[in-house]
């Protein structure tokens, strides 16, 4: 176990940079899935039976890709959130630092 956390934001940022593109590819099959078109016929009419049961199928596809996109884009969201927080809290703690050595230069006036 390790006592030092360490965040580099560059990695984060490429890591998000790829999270993204997952967003973009899930946002395509989003698309294509709300598209399709299972009526006029596309099972032809021995099977347009299966229209119904077929419509109700992708309905529940396209929900639920639509879901898995909306988690993806949120944990993008929360990623660039949580790399800006330890960047805050970094900058924060070398003001900090700086402060406390200005200081003691001072001679601790």
């Amino acid at each position: 176990m390790t006592d030092r956390i360490a965040i580099d934001a560059e990695v984060m940022a490429r890591h998000i940079s790829k999270v993204n593109q997952v967003v973009t590819s899930v946002g395509l099959a989003t698309s294509a899935a709300r598209s399709m078109n299972l009526g006029g016929g596309a099972f032809g009419l021995m099977c347009s039976f299966l229209v119904a049961p077929a419509v109700a199928v992708t309905s529940v596809a396209v929900s639920s890709i639509e879901s898995v996109e909306e988690a993806i884009e949120r944990s993008a969201k929360e990623l660039k959130g949580a790399v800006a927080d330890f960047d805050r809290y970094e900058s924060d703690v070398e003001d900090h630092v700086a402060s406390i050595g200005r200081r003691l230069d001072a001679g601790g006036r």
